[in-house]
């Protein structure tokens, strides 16, 4: 029996913001060579008089201070990481000089800014320091992590901060040049820690750990709310080494501190894991592609362990033939658990789908779009990978779905949509 064909929903493409990827946007790392190399520079500046490694030193300091705050404090702690220099006699301005070499400046969104999530802010002016712009009655401040990929292909997260006004329209806060990396501390828990004189969008997540090497992939954001209301907002990622994945946690609650640790059980493998914006039935929920091509859900007594897993929705359609995934945490509506998904077709084309999870029992498919939400158009037809849309989290404000989606995985638009009009349109599939 032939059907009917569905008309298509009405979808607002935003002309601003456009995010694109900024070379100019810097960040200091370690440069931390071979020992045989380390040696040797520290015996080249050791070699030096005083005078010469005063100036040295001095040239340095007053060509990037400027851009980046704490570059003293940079050049020992890159310094400290050369441990073969313990027993070197250098004097404290040619150990500082000596860091300056084990330093680089690195342009962490050079290459691609993409995949971000969306989450409402705390109400924390300390904590965005955008106090200047105050919340309207109607309007929403929201975080939006996206991920920026530099030199090397390495992916980290970065933050942006913004607002949504009463009629859906979105403003994004201006950014600076430069960002930090935070000072990381291992106490059984790898933890983040940044200064409290830096907005939010100059706080870098970058690779630490050996496992994420090559990039912290495709967070997803959510903002959950604990029994006794408190609220945390937890990220689940993709640690990248080159070779093998590894899915891990974050939890913060002001953005300032970032815990991190690996999730864990026989269910935790493959990417794309989302969590549940709340306990279901008293247990943590969470979706996840455990056959890398389904939509698997899950459920755990414990945040970090997943053991059990069931799977929910399989490729259906031409477009999602290759696989089937979720675009972030599920959104809670009075209708049932919104979940836009993402399906891989002919040419690798990736599309932005939808459907609709019971609210008592989501493990229920309640109804499901038969065409895609968002497809690859001409803006995707060439980037960092063409044909592809992809998001990692979106918002419901004033009756509308706010997406942000990643674009040729180079860049960022938005799109929103009428999230009646959309229930309805999955309702009658």
């Amino acid at each position: 029996m032939m059907r009917d064909p569905i008309a298509p929903i009405a979808l607002n493409r935003l002309i601003e913001p456009d995010l694109q990827p900024d070379y100019a946007r810097l960040v200091l790392r370690p440069f931390v060579p071979t020992a045989d190399r380390i040696r040797h520079v520290a015996d080249r500046v050791a070699a030096l008089p005083e005078d010469t490694i005063q100036l040295e030193l001095e040239q340095v300091i007053a060509g990037f201070s400027a851009d980046h705050g704490d570059l003293i404090g940079n050049f020992r702690e890159h310094l400290a990481m050369a441990e073969e220099l313990e027993d070197c006699s250098l004097s404290p301005a040619g150990r500082l000089l000596v860091g300056a070499y084990f330093t680089m400046e690195y342009a962490f969104e050079a290459t691609a800014l993409f995949n971000p999530s969306i989450v409402e802010a705390p109400d924390n002016a300390e904590t965005l320091r955008d106090a200047e712009i105050q919340r309207g009655a109607e309007s929403l401040r929201f975080i939006m992590s996206t991920r920026s990929v530099g030199e090397g292909h390495i992916s980290s997260i970065s933050f942006r901060t913004g607002m949504i006004d009463a009629a859906g329209l979105l403003s994004i806060d201006p950014v600076g040049r430069t960002a930090e990396l935070g000072a990381c501390h291992t106490n059984g828990v790898e933890t983040i820690l940044f200064r409290k004189e830096t907005r939010l969008s100059e706080r870098l997540l970058f690779p630490v750990s050996a496992e994420e090497q090559n990039g912290i992939e495709d967070a997803r954001f959510v903002r959950f709310i604990n029994d006794d209301g408190s609220v945390c907002y937890y990220a689940t990622y993709t640690a990248y080494d080159g070779k093998n994945i590894l899915p891990k946690l974050i939890a913060t609650t002001d953005f300032l501190q970032f815990r991190i640790q690996n999730l864990g059980g026989v269910m935790a493998v493959n990417k794309g894991m989302a969590l549940f914006p709340r306990k279901i039935n008293g247990r943590y929920a969470m979706l996840s592609r455990v056959d890398g091509e389904s939509i698997f859900i899950m459920f755990s007594d414990d945040l970090l362990v997943w053991n059990e897993a069931e799977k929910i929705v399989s490729p259906q359609y031409p477009w999602e033939y290759t696989q089937i995934g979720n675009c972030g945490s599920p959104l809670e509506t009075a209708e049932g658990w919104l979940v836009l998904t993402h399906g891989v077709g002919s040419l690798r084309r990736y599309s932005i789908g939808a459907l609709l999870l019971d609210k008592a029992d989501p493990s229920q498919v309640i109804g499901r779009l038969a065409e895609p939400l968002i497809s690859p158009g001409e803006r995707e037809r060439t980037g960092y990978v063409p044909n592809v849309v992809y998001t990692c989290g979106s918002i419901i404000r004033n009756g509308r779905l706010v997406i942000p989606y990643g674009s040729a995985d180079r860049s960022i638009a938005f799109i929103t949509v009428d999230v009646g009009e959309l229930l309805e349109t999955i309702y009658s599939i």
